[in-house]
Formats: structure tokens, sequence, C-alpha cells
């Protein structure tokens, strides 16, 4: 006689199930597929906009060319490629209008005027005021008999900081946006999943068949765990080829921090899955169509994108920001701030261990409630299940 399961063995078995159906179904494959384009397209798109950013074409008059060796020193030292055109007016007229050249500088001391064909972009206006003051001041203080290379050296202000310059933090900051933008993508899509599979064995009354030989607990357990493995080797082919093609073309010359962003991705992942999904797989118990499940899964969408959102405004300019910094120790939030910060350097071992202790407590926690919700609303049909009904001490 055949020994019957025992519990771990039932929630492996559904586990497995989970994962192989996934893993086989063509909406996996299509679905990488499309977000690796997704991903490259967005790369491309950011790559192309950082190019055109940092690259301008300003056009000078024979009047305006003197302006020339001042302009092309202010953009070297703001980082900005300049490509300086001598023009005639007219000519320069037409090539703005052309979109050939970015801006035209036209007229003379006391009266420049930049034209450019609807706006005139900001850091090329920035530049081009700075060098019309520079060059008015020179003039002025060569009348008066000042020497200005005198007087500029003795007004230098050295900038010094406590901590040293990251020559890395630029890499640090695209690593960190990856690694958040994967987290949102991952657990937002694949804790939909887990609801939808909920409602499509409720409306199809499989879950009754099923919980007729093994328990509740066992069979969330294992779609929990199941999916949450498809979505972690989903995860993890993402980062290993975005890391590759970074490496590739140049992007990435920091192995190191990338190693250690992925690992704290993998950690989060599954950290914030099984927090997010227990949610959703009890919200989902409670409705018994699929057209119902958008309006119960509203709030768990918004508790991953307000922090996928804070963390994209908040921490480019201000990694230190006290918000971010409370926001990370935070269970819901923690997933998405946590590693965040910790690829930018402002957050340290011990604070992540501290976060992730946080967000273990509210995973026991919720957890447990879920499961008593779930165990109280599959099998449970018609009507929506209220949050009083689904979490009374009922069996």
């Amino acid at each position: 006689m055949t020994a019957p399961l025992t519990s771990k063995q039932v929630v492996l078995l559904v586990a497995r199930r989970e994962f192989v159906t996934q893993v086989r179904s063509r909406s996996f494959v299509i679905g990488l597929v499309i977000t690796l384009v997704l991903f490259g397209g967005l790369f491309l798109l950011g790559a192309y906009i950082n190019a055109q950013s940092d690259s301008k074409t300003l056009g000078l008059t024979a009047q305006t060319a003197s302006l020339k060796p001042v302009l092309e020193q202010s953009a070297k030292g703001q980082d900005l490629q300049l490509t300086v055109r001598v023009v005639d007016d007219e000519a320069g007229r037409q090539q703005v209008d052309a979109g050939d050249i970015d801006a035209l500088l036209t007229g003379e001391a006391g009266g420049y005027e930049l034209l450019g064909l609807d706006s005139v972009d900001s850091r090329l206006q920035g530049l081009v005021t700075a060098a019309v003051q520079q060059q008015t001041l020179t003039a002025a203080l060569t009348g008066a008999g000042i020497d200005p290379a005198q007087l500029a050296a003795r007004s230098q202000l050295a900038v010094d900081t406590l901590e040293p310059a990251d020559p890395e933090a630029g890499q640090k900051l695209g690593l960190a946006f990856v690694g958040i933008i994967l987290l949102f993508f991952s657990l937002s899509g694949y804790g939909q999943l887990v609801a939808t599979g909920v409602v499509e064995e409720k409306q199809s009354r499989v879950v009754e068949l099923l919980l007729a030989s093994i328990k509740p607990w066992q069979l969330l357990a294992g779609k929990i765990i199941g999916l949450g493995a498809v979505g972690l080797l989903q995860l993890v082919i993402l980062s290993v080829i975005s890391a590759v093609g970074a490496t590739a073309a140049g992007l990435l010359t920091v192995p190191s921090a990338a190693v250690g962003m992925f690992v704290m991705v993998v950690v989060w992942y599954l950290l914030g899955f099984f927090l997010f999904a227990a949610l959703y797989a009890a919200v989902g118990s409670t409705v018994s169509r699929q057209e119902e499940l958008n309006s119960v899964v509203a709030p768990m969408i918004f508790l991953l994108l307000i922090p996928f959102v804070l963390t994209l405004n908040l921490l480019p300019n201000d990694p230190r920001n006290g918000l971010a910094a409370v926001l990370s120790f935070i269970p819901f939030f923690s997933q998405t701030v946590m590693p965040a910060r910790y690829a930018l350097g402002v957050a340290s071992l011990g604070e992540v261990l501290v976060a992730a202790v946080l967000a273990l407590i509210a995973i026991v926690v919720v957890v447990r409630l879920a499961g008593r919700v779930y165990q109280n609303s599959v099998l449970r049909t018609g009507a929506r299940v209220s949050l009083r009904e689904a979490l009374s001490n009922r069996s």
C-alpha cells in the first residue's frame, strides 16, 4: 500500500504543476520575448535621448564669431558636445528652420539674440548666456585696466567633499534603475498571475476537485511557490541578458556592482513576491469572475506603483533623501526602495538586513491572514465575499 503524501510533498507537487504549466505555455515565451524587446527599445531610446541632449549645434554670425572660443570652453566644462558653425545671418536662419542647427546667435554686444525654431534648449541657452556675460565682463575689466586672468585666479572656489566622489556613481544609478524596473514588472506581473489563476480555478470549479484531496493552505502555498519560481526564472534570464548586453556595449565596467545588484534584486524579489502574492491570492479568492478581479487588485497595484514612482523621482538627485530612507524599511515599500539605495551606495548591508527582517515579519502576518481569507472564500461562488466574512474564524 502506498504511503500517503506528506504536506511538503503535496505543496511541491502543486508548485511543480504550476511551474511546468507556465514555463511550457506560449504566453511565457511570448511574454519573455516582448519584455526583452521592450527593455531593448527603452535602452535604445534612452541612449538616443541622452545623445541628443548632450550634443548641440550652434550657428554664429560674423558679428558673434568672437564668442566661439568661450562657448567651446564652457561646453567642455559642462560635458556638452557643442558644434559651432560660422554662417551668415540668412543661411543660419534657414538652417534653424530646417533643423540643421539647434540655434543661431546673432547681433552684437548689448543686443545679442539667440534664435531657435520653436524653442531653445535650456542647457544651450544657459551656456550662451554665460559666455556672453563672461565676454562682456572681460571687456569691461580690460577697459578699466584690470587683468581678468588675475581676477579669475583670485576668485577660484575649491570644491571638496567629506567622502570621496564615486567615479562609478553613474553606472550604479543605471543599475538601480534597471533593478527596480525588473522588480516592479516581475512583482506586478506574477502577482496578478496568482490572482488570475485563483479565479480561473474557482470559476471552472477545478478548485473543488483539488480541495477534495488536499488542504486549502497546501494548494495556496504550492501555487505561490510555483508561480514565484517562474517569475524568478524570468528575472534571472532578463538580468543575465541585460548584463551581457551592457558589458558588450561598454556601458557596464563594474561587474562587482552588477553582481551585488543582481543578488539584491533576487532577494527582494523573493521577499516582495511572497508578500504580494499572498495578498493577490487572497483577494482573488473573494470574487468568482475575471471581470470582478481588477477592482479588488487595484490597491496592490498602487502599493507597487507608489514606491516605484517615488524611487525614480527622489533618488537620482538626492540618494540620501530622508523620505526614501524611511520607506526603505517599511514592508510593501522596501522591496523597491532598499535595493535602489543599496545600489547607490547609501544603504549598508546592516540596513538591508534590518529591512529584510521586517519584511519577513510582515510576510508571516500577511500569509496567515491571506490563508484565512483564501480558505474561507475559495469555495464560495456567486457574490463577492466581504472582508469580514473572509476573515471570520469559520472553517
